[in-house]
């Protein structure tokens, strides 16, 4: 399964497009968290979790060896409802959608904290910028209506990734004359991890109260503060120490399989969401 390296990497790469995520999402803090949220309560990338909930709830999938989740029905639940609802399609800006809520840069907060221990180094002299805004703290209805589908999409294009990565790793199982084994996923498992581990990224998501609020009120399960809090350290932990070779060596599967595959999820994603919204 890709780890969270892969879908922060997809993530921004998604919000740095001007396709159809980049127009839909206003809270991109809560459509980043969204991208973590399917794998919280499974209990293996978040510490602490004292009632793990089912892989094949989280990620409405058949418990399989290579499991496909089922993104169209997770759509078809809980963000079309919440769309036709709030009113949010692809063809009209949302409100809000000019000042879009940011998530956090790792390379920010550095520099943040650098200015304000050493001001002296700085020769441009430019004050230290914090990445809050006014918007987190915003609990009202219509706020938290628009946090909570950003999430919820966010958690449907974690789905549309996981399906598709494993319907490519499974057609090249079979176009190797391959089996699922222990084996295979251990080797399966190791190259996605030299792969997550070459991409750039730098983005994690900010504990701020509305992200908090919107979590809570997740129409799949509602996620606890403490999960949330865990959830952010995880991200912020696994985007720090996210320095890998650039050419990794891998086990099973190939470059070219990482490449076209990666690319592939990006513009699935922006088609699919298109389509439906």
């Amino acid at each position: 399964m890709p780890s969270w390296n892969i879908h922060i990497a997809q993530t921004e790469r998604l919000l740095a497009r001007t396709g159809a995520v980049a127009r839909t999402v206003v809270d991109r803090n809560a459509f980043l968290f969204g991208n973590l949220v399917p794998d919280i309560y499974v209990g293996y990338m978040v510490p602490g979790i004292q009632h793990p909930i089912a892989y094949r709830i989280t990620h409405v999938a058949k418990p399989e060896h290579i499991p496909k989740p089922r993104e169209w029905e997770f759509w078809n639940t809980y963000v079309a409802p919440l769309a036709e609802r709030l009113g949010i399609s692809c063809k009209t800006p949302r409100s809000g959608a000019e000042r879009p809520i940011l998530a956090s840069s790792l390379h920010i907060e550095q520099d943040y904290v650098s200015r304000c221990h050493y001001p002296q180094r700085y020769m441009d002299a430019k004050p230290p910028v914090w990445q809050g805004c006014t918007a987190d703290a915003d609990l009202s209805r219509e706020a938290l209506d628009a946090s909570v589908f950003d999430m919820v999409l966010g958690a449907w294009a974690h789905l549309v990734a996981d399906n598709l990565w494993n319907t490519r790793v499974n057609e090249f199982l079979d176009a190797h004359g391959g089996k699922p084994s222990e084996a295979f996923r251990i080797k399966k498992q190791g190259d996605f991890d030299l792969f997550g581990k070459a991409l750039p990224i730098d983005l994690v998501p900010r504990a701020t109260p509305r992200l908090i609020a919107a979590a809570a009120a997740f129409p799949q399960y509602p996620i606890e503060e403490q999960p949330v809090l865990l959830s952010v350290g995880v991200a912020h932990e696994t985007v720090r120490t996210n320095h890998g070779t650039p050419d990794p060596r891998y086990e099973l599967l190939t470059t070219d399989f990482f490449e076209h595959v990666f690319a592939e999820a990006l513009d699935h994603t922006e088609t699919l969401l298109e389509e439906r919204l």
